[in-house]
């Protein structure tokens, strides 16, 4: 009986973290740099039909509003599903990580000391 050899997976690394979800760093750049393009283009779809309703008066059955907030939609819809994206990819990389309890109080501890240093200096203001 001959001992047949596995065939090398021409998978690489970064094939594989894709395959169980994981973004490779260069993916979490390119989607949050979507999710701040998208926010701008949102912006600015909603100051131009602010403008066009509220202060020209636009009948809102315009052509121009119509487009408008078709690309308002869509850009809303793609924010949407790239934060999910992120979101998914954040909790899949928090599932792996080792749990360390430790770290976990101690961040804990600091936040409270943050929060109760900033209730300090909010009654001193108020004296």
């Amino acid at each position: 009986m001959k001992n047949k050899k596995k065939p090398k997976s021409s998978k690489s690394k970064s094939e594989a973290k894709s395959h169980l979800g994981i973004l490779t760093e260069r993916e979490v750049e390119v989607v949050h740099r979507q999710i701040r393009n998208n926010s701008l283009a949102i912006d600015h779809c909603i100051e131009v039909i602010d403008l066009l309703v509220n202060k020209e008066r636009c009948p809102k059955d315009a052509n121009t509003l119509a487009w408008l907030r078709e690309r308002l939609s869509v850009a809303v819809a793609e924010n949407d599903t790239f934060r999910k994206v992120i979101w998914r990819h954040t909790q899949l990389v928090q599932s792996q990580m080792p749990y360390d309890g430790d770290s976990e109080a101690a961040a804990f501890l600091i936040s409270q000391i943050k929060s109760r240093e900033r209730a300090l200096i909010a009654q001193m203001a108020m004296k």
